[in-house]
Order: C-alpha cells, then sequence, then structure tokens
C-alpha cells in the first residue's frame, strides 16, 4: 500500500488516482483515511442499484425487469 500526504491528494488528485492503487492517506504523518479501488462487485452491486432505483420511478415491477420479453416504447 503507497502513502501519500494530503497535499499530494490536493495538488495531484487525478495524477494519483490514476495508478489505480489501494493508499493510505497522511496529515501530519499520521494516517487519516484509505483510498482503495472498486471492485468489479462493488460496481456490479453499483450499477444494480441505481437500475432498481430507475425502475421504481417508471413503475416497473421486478417481474417485469426480470422477464425476457421486450418492451415496446409507445410513440
Amino acid at each position: 500500500m503507497k502513502t501519500v500526504n494530503v497535499r499530494d491528494i490536493r495538488n495531484r488528485f487525478s495524477e494519483i488516482v490514476d495508478r489505480n492503487e489501494e493508499l493510505l492517506i497522511l496529515r501530519r504523518g499520521v494516517p487519516v483515511m484509505k483510498i482503495s479501488p472498486v471492485s468489479k462487485e462493488d460496481l456490479m452491486k453499483y450499477y444494480l442499484s441505481k437500475a432498481q432505483e430507475e425502475a421504481k420511478k417508471i413503475g416497473l415491477s421486478e417481474e417485469e425487469g426480470c422477464s425476457s420479453r421486450r418492451v415496446e416504447k409507445k410513440r
């Protein structure tokens, strides 16, 4: 796990995040936070929860969402 201080995070956030590695954030030499890349499982859970939220908004039931039939858009 790499360590990085708060100042570096503030000044070079994009560059540091693009490395896609677990980081330990230090403030005055003391660990204050850990940042880790998103796992495929976490990413899948996120997208599934968003899909469920959108389905609720349009009134789609779970059964309708899981069915293999195609839903036609009204014109």
